[in-house]
Parts: structure tokens; sequence; C-alpha cells
């Protein structure tokens, strides 16, 4: 097993002058940590940038082979993703370029590998559904009255939230052109 991570949410506390309520160990002491007490499989840490780093990660899904990727690497923040110009810019170019190298990277490796993302309700605007979050497809009547399955529309409210809508986009366009095997976990 191996953990991708460009170590984003430690340098976004750093810029912020903040720290995580949790300590966080680095990467290699929590792995040197699992590897020494589970008893299991060894686990590797890869430094690696999904969003710029497109070549390397193709190689490393070829080379290891994996039958299900975890896709955590976004910049998880709301809050931030509104700071300024540059953290806007900042989460939609992580955010969505490592979304879609991930799928591009999997096409490419000719694998069938189920990715498997955590996304969030916050895609379909808290507080604007009358109750209820509606998820998923619903039934809709097209102009000429063709019935048609559609994804629930999406209602971001930051530009963290219409990062997770392009991922639901891209998602839903991999799984129909490239039978993608995709799971879009929506937690609150």
């Amino acid at each position: 097993m191996v953990i991708i991570d460009n170590l984003s949410r430690r340098k976004i506390d750093l810029d912020l002058g903040c720290s995580s309520l949790t300590p966080i160990a680095s990467p290699e002491v929590r792995v040197d940590t699992w590897n020494a007490m589970s008893g299991r499989e060894p686990i590797r840490f890869v430094n690696l940038d999904l969003a710029v780093e497109y070549e390397r990660f193709v190689a490393m899904i070829v080379k290891e082979r994996p039958d299900t990727m975890v896709h955590f690497a976004e910049q998880r923040a709301a809050p931030y993703s509104q700071k300024t110009p540059a953290t806007k810019r900042y989460t939609v170019n992580n955010n969505v370029g490592a979304t879609h190298n991930v799928l591009c990277g999997i096409v490419e490796s000719g694998l069938d590998v189920h990715l498997v993302h955590l996304g969030t309700m916050g895609v379909y605007g808290y507080g604007n559904s009358g109750g209820e979050i509606p998820e998923g497809y619903i039934d809709v009547k097209l102009p000429g009255g063709r019935d048609k399955n559609i994804l629930h529309p999406s209602y971001p409210g930051s530009v963290y939230h219409a990062t997770k809508c392009l991922d639901a986009v891209l998602f839903q366009f991999y799984a129909k052109n490239d039978l993608l095997r995709l799971t879009d976990l929506h937690q609150v």
C-alpha cells in the first residue's frame, strides 16, 4: 500500500499561522508506527503532487497495480477557498487538477481501478433544498417531452464546493465514457 501526499495541509496551516486542533505526526512517523505495530503489509509514503506530477503518478499506478484508490487529494477547507484570489486559484488548480489527473491516470494505465472519492453534501447548497438535501439522480422531462435521468443540480456555496461539483461532473463523464468504477461519498 502506498500513501501519496503533497503535504499541502501542513503548508496551508503554516501560511495561516495556525496549527491543527489534533496534532498530526509527519507521514514518515505515521507510516513507521503502522509498520511497527500492525503486523500487516507495510505502507510506504511518497511525496507527490497529483495536480502537477502526472507522469510520475501514472508510472506509480502501472508499477503498483492497485485494485482500489482512495482519493483525498484536495484542499479541504471552504473558508480557505474563499480567503483571497490566490487561495481561490490554488483550490481550483489543486482540487480539479488532482482529480482529473487521477482519472486520466487510471485510464492511461489500462487497469481496472475502483476510485473512491470523499465528496461533500455542500455541492447541493446547505439550506437551499427546503429541508432534505436530495442526492443522486432525478427524473426530469426535457424540452420536446423526452424523459431523462440527470444528476441533481448543484448549488455550491464556496469555491471549494464548486470544485467538488466539477469532480462530480468529471466522474459522471469518465464513468460513461471510459467505464471507470467510481464511488463519490458525500458526507455532511
